[in-house]
């Protein structure tokens, strides 16, 4: 048994090495090899990414050796993601993103299309001296004194530091990110108001802390005030508040922080601020950085052509095993397929992962001709996926147990993987794909 381990073990450690090898001399980067320590299944596939390698352009693959494997990626803009210390950095434009949001393994991550429409999220004008909120920022009610007492950067982020002090005239006060009139809006919008905030001192806290969203009519004048209560601490947190616009008259929108307070009592309390966001979307994405204007990062795909022609599935079938981080924990905002496996582009004959408009759920289906043959939908944050045909049939594995079972599919000459960020976030944990059917028992192992 020892010796099996051992095997083993050495041929995970030359994988790693092989695949860093051929990163390095193709001028890419790598990153997190321990990650590369695949089961013995997996250690088998024809194709296997486990994301640890890329550059511009491209998502490296472990197997094949030769490259055939490597995943071509486009996202035409900057985006950030999550680091291994959990700081938020930059990446250039079409450089895949290895994020470690959920883990000490990264996965890839794709998102759609979103605009940061708060034109100054990296505190831009902001000083101590003479103190000066950010440009386009405001403080609005609470009749408080709000100085600026630090500017700097945490977690890679960039933020400010506000002390509040006096004494309270109104019930609200609101840190306005933006001019009430700046950014468009409707009703039955949703809305995503985001930032991270810390607590820095607070002798006398304010009633609660809050997130709010601002509707307003075309010349700024309040419509509707939504606020969600925010349970800060000593470290930095995002915070995100999500929902849709109400008023028929609806024409403007603006997020703030701030804090509900009593009249005539006394307040002093200091909180950190960092990398606001407003997103017209169902649910919150990575911060998007903004300077003196609305930012818009682009959606994330990926494409793998020629499948079958480089060998690996096969004539007489396949398996193909997606492994997925916290994919369902959000509403899609657009139709889009997702990840799929299939004869052609747009999709025609083969198998899907994609979510539902509306609910938070994942979908995976088998298709023929864009006709569904079968469908699962999951509401598991964490899932494994296997799929396997034959020539004659399909059968889909989720989460080590056989979720739907001898569908008819015909189709056996798959060649195109392709990925879409559009419908909702994805992250990526590992894909396979193996030239066989693999046995019931091992797509179940596979998949637990």
């Amino acid at each position: 048994m020892f010796a099996v381990f051992s095997f083993v073990g050495a041929k995970m450690q030359s994988l790693a090495r092989v695949f860093a090898s051929r990163v390095a001399n193709d001028g890419g980067t790598t990153e997190s090899l321990n990650c590369i320590n695949p089961s013995y299944l997996l250690s088998q596939a024809s194709f296997l990414q486990i994301p640890s390698g890329y550059k511009e352009g491209v998502a490296y693959a472990e197997l094949p050796a030769n490259g055939n494997g490597d995943l071509t990626w486009s996202r035409n803009s900057v985006a950030n993601r999550t680091l291994a210390n959990g700081d938020i950095s930059q990446v250039a434009a079409n450089v895949p993103r290895l994020s470690y949001m959920y883990g000490s393994c990264p996965a890839l991550l794709l998102e759609p299309q979103r605009t940061n429409s708060l034109r100054n999220s990296t505190m831009q004008g902001a000083s101590i001296s003479p103190s000066t909120l950010p440009t386009n920022w405001a403080i609005a009610g609470g009749g408080l004194t709000g100085t600026v007492v630090d500017v700097g950067t945490e977690n890679g982020l960039p933020y400010i530091d506000v002390q509040f002090s006096g004494i309270a005239t109104s019930t609200t006060l609101q840190m306005r990110f933006e001019t009430t009139t700046q950014i468009v809006a409707s009703s039955g919008q949703s809305w995503a108001s985001s930032f991270w905030i810390k607590e820095i001192a607070a002798p006398t806290p304010p009633n609660s802390y809050q997130n709010y969203i601002r509707e307003s009519d075309s010349l700024g004048i309040n419509l509707v005030t939504s606020t969600q209560t925010i349970t800060i601490s000593s470290t930095l947190t995002r915070n995100i508040f999500t929902r849709t616009n109400t008023n028929a008259s609806t024409a403007r929108i603006n997020n703030a922080v701030g804090g509900a307070l009593t009249i005539g009592n006394t307040y002093d309390f200091t909180i950190r601020i960092a990398a606001p966001q407003l997103e017209l979307g169902a649910y919150a994405t990575t911060w998007i950085d903004t300077t003196n204007a609305a930012a818009t990062r682009l959606v994330d795909t990926f494409t793998r052509n020629n499948i079958y022609t480089n060998g690996l599935i096969s004539a007489s079938g396949g398996t193909w095993y997606v492994e997925l981080k916290n994919n369902v924990a959000y509403n899609r905002d657009s139709a889009t397929d997702g990840i799929s496996l299939s004869t052609t582009i747009p999709f025609g004959d083969g198998f899907k992962i994609r979510n539902v408009l509306g609910t938070p759920r994942l979908i995976i289906e088998v298709s023929v001709s864009n006709v569904v043959q079968g469908s699962y939908a999951t509401l598991t944050d964490n899932v494994k996926i296997a799929f396997k045909w034959d020539g004659s049939t399909a059968d889909v594995f989720v989460n080590g147990v056989k979720r739907i079972s001898n569908i008819s599919f015909t189709a056996t000459l798959l060649q195109l993987m392709g990925g879409s960020g559009g419908d909702v976030p994805k992250f990526i944990q590992a894909m396979a794909l193996y030239p066989t059917p693999l046995s019931d028992t091992d797509c179940t192992t596979l998949t637990t």
